[in-house]
Order: structure tokens, then C-alpha cells, then sequence
């Protein structure tokens, strides 16, 4: 934060001495509609403002393009993600529209058989790999919840990331309302990430997912 203040020929403080403020502030999560606009808190008036986005590998890590109905509905695919089943498993991964399921906007990620049918842990993987550069730093950022069962049943909850297919971060939340986690992978180049994890009743939903390079 820098101060700059006016002042007279003399090198002393003028009479109209003026205060300005420069402020930076940084986020780990982007702000969303209700907060994007500050104008000030109490006596602070902020007069000009200006934000930057911090580059996301992942297209669509919110789902919001799945939008097949109005209300509700569940697929195992969506345009930009792909849920598959382990054998003898059914809808163990899958794309919700459901607002009262999503952290953010209408949709969200189910991990567990959507219709109860096992209790198998489903997989969660983008559709193309990802515009990664081998060799550099990236973080992979997400939310989760799995609180939808009750403590008794969302004891088992689990969640695994993968990185080419490799385990790089194994999470077993219990019963947790939406939390951010990150875990930082190193690239080699046209990397594919996928989640895998619920196991009816114990469901895991994931929601806004990042992959962010890493400054080095």
C-alpha cells in the first residue's frame, strides 16, 4: 500500500493537502456478482477500481453448461466432463442441475450413484486434457461438500484427485459443508485431471474447479 500526499514549493505540506491510497488486494477465489462492484466501507470511498482474472486451465470447472432442463435433471456426461462408472456400477459419477446442490449457480458434481443403485466410487474426468506445458507448476483448486447424508453416513466420505490417472491428493472430509482444497502438480504436458470418490451414502459433491499455473 502506497500513500501519496501533496505538497508546496517549499517541500512542506500545503494548506489543501490531499490523501490518495493505493490499495491491491488479492483473492484466492473469484468474487461473484454481489461483491464484484466496491465503491467503500465507512468513511473510504473507493473512486476507481480495477480487477484481473487469474488464468483457469479447466473449461467449465462450475458445470453451468450442462443445462438440459430448468429445474432438475442429471446426466453422466456433460460438454466438458465426462463420469464414468466402475464395473457393476451405475450413475457413480454425474452432472447435477439442482441449485439447492450447486456451491455456485444452478449445477454441480455428484460422486456416488445418483439413484442409490451401489455403492461404488464413480470417476470424474475432463473431456479433453488439459492446455498444460510440460515441465511448469500448476495448482488444482476445488469445493467440496459432503454433508448431504448426515454425520453417520458421510463418516466413509471420500475423495481422490488424479493427475494422468495418478492419485496426487487423497481427501476424506467426513461430513463437511463446501470446503476449498488445492494441491499443487507439476505438468507434462496435455495433462488430464479427474476426481473419483463418493460411495452412496457417503456422496462427495465438487464444485468450481481451477487448475491454475503457479508462478516460478
Amino acid at each position: 500500500m502506497a500513500a501519496l500526499a501533496n505538497t508546496s514549493t517549499s517541500g512542506e505540506p500545503s494548506s489543501t493537502m490531499s490523501l490518495t491510497t493505493v490499495t491491491c488486494s488479492m483473492y484466492f477465489v473469484v468474487a461473484d456478482a454481489s461483491s464484484a462492484t466496491n465503491t467503500g466501507q465507512g468513511d473510504l470511498q473507493v473512486t476507481f477500481s480495477r480487477g484481473y482474472r487469474r488464468l483457469n486451465l479447466i473449461v467449465d470447472g462450475g458445470f453451468e453448461s450442462y443445462d438440459e432442463c430448468e429445474d432438475f435433471c442429471f446426466s453422466e456426461t456433460s460438454a466438458n466432463w465426462v463420469g464414468t462408472s466402475p464395473a457393476g456400477g451405475y450413475l457413480d459419477a454425474s452432472i447435477f442441475f439442482f441449485t439447492t446442490y450447486a456451491r455456485s449457480g444452478n449445477v454441480t458434481a455428484l460422486l456416488g450413484s445418483a439413484t442409490f443403485a451401489d455403492d461404488k466410487s464413480g470417476t470424474l474426468q475432463v473431456a479433453k486434457p488439459l492446455d498444460t506445458e510440460a515441465g511448469k507448476k500448476y495448482q488444482i483448486a476445488f469445493f467440496q461438500n459432503s454433508a448431504f447424508s448426515g454425520p453417520t453416513f458421510q463418516a466413509k466420505s471420500i475423495v481422490a484427485v488424479l493427475w494422468n490417472g495418478k492419485v496426487v491428493e487423497t481427501i476424506k472430509p467426513g461430513f463437511t459443508e463446501w470446503k476449498f482444497h488445492s494441491v499443487n502438480v507439476e505438468a507434462a504436458g496435455s495433462d488430464v485431471l479427474a476426481f473419483r470418490g463418493g460411495a452412496a451414502p457417503a456422496w462427495t459433491f465438487v464444485d468450481d474447479i481451477s487448475v491454475w499455473p503457479m508462478f516460478q
